[in-house]
């Protein structure tokens, strides 16, 4: 008997050197550790988002920093949560109903406020989130535009320019015998400023370029460079006896104001800039031959912008217009400048079937992502289409969906509008049509540029 007694003492502490030590044990580990939602192919923007997690010592939170994705469901939706420990249990309480996690429940997230109770293994640590999550209510790719005013001077043949500079909207009119300036605060109250003084008598004021909120206008026949430094005086310095011939403004750009000269000898053109009132020939630009331009490059008519690459170099990009003799042509030259060696360069973009053909008074700007243009008309005076994009630097075009992006009923195509961009809004002023001159203001703005 004493034997047995021994060996079952033997046996019970084997079996009791099997039991696993922590059996019996609980945690109160109730920190969420990844909250998602199970993935659903016809509803994605669930699970693109990140959700974010903050373990607070009252009530921890559990967010998206950005909305959800436009169009995105959040009615019938699949919660996925894991946690740092196996808890005890996750309840979810919406204001309609109160439903124990499974891992497979649908829930209904358009209820507000929702919150989650995480009870640890020990079945009584507990732990409250707040689930504050949002899908966006407006679609961030669709453009809203309104008409900010119909009429800034009554309706007649004449040309328009305007400008944001002095910190104010500026509008030239010039009828073809004298020069009007209107200005602006906010786009929609206009009122007519002082008579401007020094510009030629038949200004053509679309040919007008603002930098640094100095003003640049070149003469082609009086052969002369105009400045205004506050939009209303302007002083002109004569270049007749120079060995080029200011022919027009180009654009701004890279920190400089840029022209278009004619050498008086070989009677080619030149791209050149303007500091102080001093026009600079440049001769160092790659893909030209002694820095003279193709005879197809615009020296009117044409739409100029600056732009940012997706390499993030400052590029320019020139399109259409009409060449030296008054022929309209279809380019799109691109200028950039090239860091490593201080120099710029200029590429034909032309490309063989272009989604327009021979086109004039166009705009462009860079916007939302895209290159943008804005009407203009073709060799037989036929209307582009109001709007353009171009996803590659302007070297292909396509029309936007016009449910996303549609100019007002009131809009009329034309030619020769301006394009300004300002507080993160498109602004359309001014421009002709075959038979009239327009005076009206619109504003658009991309959805997703505002939130």
């Amino acid at each position: 008997m004493r034997y047995f007694i021994f060996t079952l003492l033997i046996l019970a502490s084997i079996l009791v050197g099997c039991t696993p030590q922590n059996e019996n044990e609980t945690s109160t580990e109730n920190r969420v550790h990844i909250f998602t939602f199970v993935k659903d192919t016809l509803n994605p923007g669930l699970t693109e988002a990140t959700y974010t997690i903050e373990h607070r010592s009252d009530t921890g939170l559990i967010y998206c920093k950005d909305s959800l994705r436009f169009g995105t469901r959040l009615d019938s939706v699949v919660p996925y949560i894991t946690y740092k420990a196996t808890p005890g249990s996750a309840t979810f309480f919406l204001p309609n109903d109160t439903i124990i996690s499974t891992g497979s429940d649908t829930l209904d997230f358009t209820q507000m406020p929702i919150y989650l109770l995480v009870t640890a293994s020990d079945m009584k640590t507990e732990r409250w989130y707040r689930i504050d999550i949002h899908a966006h209510q407006v679609n961030p790719d669709l453009y809203v535009w309104e008409q900010l005013t119909e009429e800034i001077f009554p309706m007649q043949h004449c040309k328009t320019e305007a400008m944001y500079v002095q910190d104010q909207f500026v509008l030239y009119v010039n009828n073809g015998l004298s020069t009007t300036v209107y200005e602006s605060k906010n786009g929609s109250s206009w009122s007519k400023a002082s008579a401007p003084t020094g510009l030629p008598t038949a200004c053509q004021v679309e040919d007008i370029v603002a930098h640094n909120d100095t003003l640049y206008y070149i003469d082609i026949d009086k052969e002369q460079l105009y400045l205004s430094a506050n939009h209303i005086d302007w002083t002109a310095t004569d270049y007749s006896t120079a060995s080029f011939k200011p022919i027009n403004m180009l654009m701004s750009y890279n920190q400089q104001v840029w022209c278009i000269i004619q050498d008086t000898t070989s009677k080619k053109l030149q791209l050149a800039t303007i500091q102080e009132g001093q026009i600079t020939p440049q001769t160092n630009i790659a893909g030209l031959d002694q820095g003279y331009l193709p005879d197809k490059f615009p020296i009117s008519d044409f739409a100029a912008t600056e732009f940012e690459s997706s390499s993030e170099r400052p590029r320019a990009m020139i399109v259409g217009g009409r060449s030296m003799n008054g022929a309209p042509i279809n380019t799109r030259w691109n200028l950039e400048y090239v860091v490593t060696t201080d120099t710029y360069r200029l590429k034909d973009f032309t490309i063989s079937q272009p989604s327009f053909h021979t086109l004039t008074g166009a705009s462009v700007v860079q916007y939302g992502g895209h290159l943008i243009m804005f009407g203009g008309i073709d060799n037989d005076v036929d209307w582009n289409t109001d709007i353009l994009y171009s996803d590659d630097e302007g070297m292909n075009w396509y029309q936007p969906d016009t449910a996303s992006n549609q100019l007002p009923a009131e809009y009329k195509s034309r030619q020769n509008q301006s394009v300004l961009i300002h507080n993160n809004s498109l602004y359309l002023i001014g421009g002709q049509s075959n038979d009239q001159s327009f005076s009206d203001v619109y504003r658009g703005r991309l959805n997703s540029l505002q939130f």
